[in-house]
């Protein structure tokens, strides 16, 4: 049975096939060409969005609009229109290629992610598979045409490239906190609400439904609104008002945002190695609270006395009592054999509540035995329970020389066991992010990882192509609309262009949402804030060296603004918390209009262009 990306893919040349066939009913005839003026016998196939309303000659199936003219054919065989309901039916193919090539890139993805870290998929592949046809227009556009055609259309990639970012962080944003929500229910170790895993019972309640991301993904939001700076650069001319220095700026603004993508990949190479750390100090941490809980009640119930003295200091007369305990032929040391009588004769567990096994043993061994003579001699032991006991800041007495601890109260290994409970929580939520333990994937006959990453790599090269291919044909019948509806080209780029571009991200985060995990949320949020980060870098970088180098003009106040608007406000959110509720979602998908109008209202009321 063939894979659903196998399918996509299909379908995908079966509607070009379509596509190609209805250019005999689209344009009838050859299209006008007309010569250069200042070109002898060279020849200019025009497009008939230059030609004047007098010039057009339009044949076949214009005329259901009543217009006429020639329009030019994409890479030559792709279908093009000057009508109204033309372009319609083109914008419904077009629209419909770019929806499957988003489709390849979720499958490639979701296939990625099952052998490879979330954190390299959902934030570094998956942003720069996203801006690839973005990317692709900008560069075409920019150096792919004349001044006249280049500054005209760099106004339109700008216009794609804000309403990008505003699409991604109000409209999708809040379309996946509603697809993800699950109950809101309070965490035991600190009454916070977090969302629970899969599921919901309270249907759309605003206050006590919504998602719980990680802390990698509050990151992701911080670096995010850190690549703000290149638009801050390229405008200080502007607001300014030093015009002569303005395409330095530009140049300076390129360089920081190249410098800025490859350090964003950077960071996501090493994330991994960054969550393994992470990973193994909450381990650590666990391991030195569960001890000391053990170590406290064993003292308890040994009558031995609290584990500080009266001035709040590691008691050493119950640490020696402690040691002798465990150290039968008292010899003053531990050998590996008497360290394994100590962790069972305490009692205690690995995080999964299993015995340790002899890695953990190991572990224990160099926290102690400084000397390395694979023995803890009674000093490395008294200053290792020691400096265990200092680290844990939370578990104090007062210190007071009239007042004697009451040895008897069981509330100091009560605190123990509170301290290492959080850590274990901790523990399990690094652990859920790096291990994906998903068995709705599990399946008798798993391919190899390699046969995964070779169908993953073949399904996103394959979604990236047809972006490429219908990204810019998408474009035109997009203009071509706008040109026969009357209807302003700022919000066909603004607003149509990046529904089609940004698909990708669309789908494979609303995917991701659907499955209503912690892992799967913060993966959702992390792949919408790298899509940005990378609109930021990559897409602004490529749109600022076209501007420096075609020595176009920079005018894009009032999307710059806008940006900053919603970069700002949203990433603030997400980097100040966790736990978003669903009435947020709201809020977000509203300023997704309010951002539209404010452009308009920038540009066409206060005359900011």
């Amino acid at each position: 049975m063939k894979s659903r990306g196998t399918q996509l893919l299909e379908s995908s040349i079966a509607l070009l096939v379509v596509a190609l066939m209805l250019q005999s009913v689209l344009v009838h005839g050859e299209t006008e060409a007309t010569p250069y003026s200042d070109r002898g016998n060279a020849w200019k196939i025009e497009s008939v969005l230059r030609k004047k309303d007098n010039e057009r000659q339009w044949r076949g199936f214009g005329g259901f609009v009543g217009q006429s003219g020639t329009c030019e054919e994409k890479y030559g065989v792709m279908p093009c229109s000057v009508s109204l309901g033309g372009n319609a039916a083109l914008l419904v193919i077009y629209g419909y290629m770019m929806l499957q090539a988003a489709q390849l890139l979720s499958d490639g993805s979701e296939l990625l992610l099952t052998v490879m870290s979330p954190g390299i998929i959902g934030g570094l592949l998956l942003p720069i598979f996203g801006a690839f046809p973005d990317a692709l227009l900008i560069t075409v556009s920019g150096f792919g045409a004349n001044l006249a055609e280049a500054q005209e259309k760099v106004f339109v990639g700008m216009g794609l490239l804000a309403g990008s970012s505003v699409m991604l962080l109000t409209a999708l944003w809040g379309s996946c906190l509603i697809v993800g929500r699950c109950d809101l229910v309070p965490h035991f170790a600190n009454s916070k609400l977090v969302a629970k895993d899969r599921t919901l019972t309270k249907g759309f309640h605003l206050t006590e439904t919504g998602v719980t991301t990680d802390q990698q993904t509050k990151w992701a939001s911080w670096i995010m609104m850190a690549t703000l700076l290149p638009y801050i650069v390229a405008q200080i001319p502007r607001l300014l008002d030093w015009n002569a220095e303005g395409h330095v700026f530009v140049a300076i603004a390129a360089v920081i945002a190249v410098i800025g993508l490859f350090s964003y990949c950077g960071y996501q190479l090493m994330a991994p190695r960054i969550q393994e750390r992470r990973i193994a100090w909450a381990k650590h941490r666990y391991m030195r609270n569960h001890a000391l809980h053990k170590v406290s009640h064993l003292s308890h119930e040994q009558n031995w006395g609290s584990l500080f003295t009266a001035n709040s200091e590691p008691n050493e007369e119950v640490l020696l009592k402690l040691f002798r305990h465990f150290d039968p032929d008292n010899d003053e040391h531990l050998t590996m054999t008497e360290l394994r009588g100590l962790i069972l004769g305490l009692g205690i567990e690995r995080d999964n509540g299993q015995v340790p096994d002899e890695e953990e043993l190991q572990h224990w061994m160099l926290e102690f035995d400084v000397s390395r003579d694979n023995r803890i001699s009674v000093d490395e032991f008294l200053e290792g329970i020691k400096r265990w006991i200092k680290s844990s800041k939370s578990i104090s007495l007062p210190k007071t020389n009239t007042v004697k601890v009451d040895r008897s109260s069981p509330s100091e290994h009560h605190g123990w066991d509170f301290e290492a409970q959080n850590a274990k929580l901790d523990l399990a939520s690094l652990a859920d992010e790096a291990n994906d333990d998903d068995d709705e994937n599990e399946s008798n006959s798993d391919p190899t990882k390699a046969q995964v990453i070779t169908k993953a790599i073949f399904y996103l090269l394959s979604g990236a192509a047809v972006a490429a291919i219908f990204a810019d044909p998408l474009v035109d019948a997009i203009s071509g609309f706008s040109e026969a509806s009357g209807i302003s080209p700022f919000f066909i780029s603004f607003i149509a262009t990046p529904l089609a571009t940004n698909s990708s991200e669309a789908i494979s985060s609303l995917i991701f949402a659907k499955r209503k995990r912690k892992k799967n949320i913060s993966m959702t949020y992390s792949q919408i804030y790298g899509a940005v980060t990378m609109n930021n870098t990559m897409c602004l970088g490529i749109f600022l060296a076209i501007v420096y180098f075609r020595s176009l003009q920079w005018d894009f106040s009032a999307e710059i603004f806008v940006i900053f608007f919603a970069t700002l406000l949203m990433g603030s959110v997400a980097a100040l918390r966790t736990t978003f509720p669903l009435w947020m979602a709201f809020i977000g998908i509203a300023l997704y209009p309010a951002s539209i109008g404010l452009v308009a209202f920038l540009d066409y009321v206060c005359g900011w262009h």
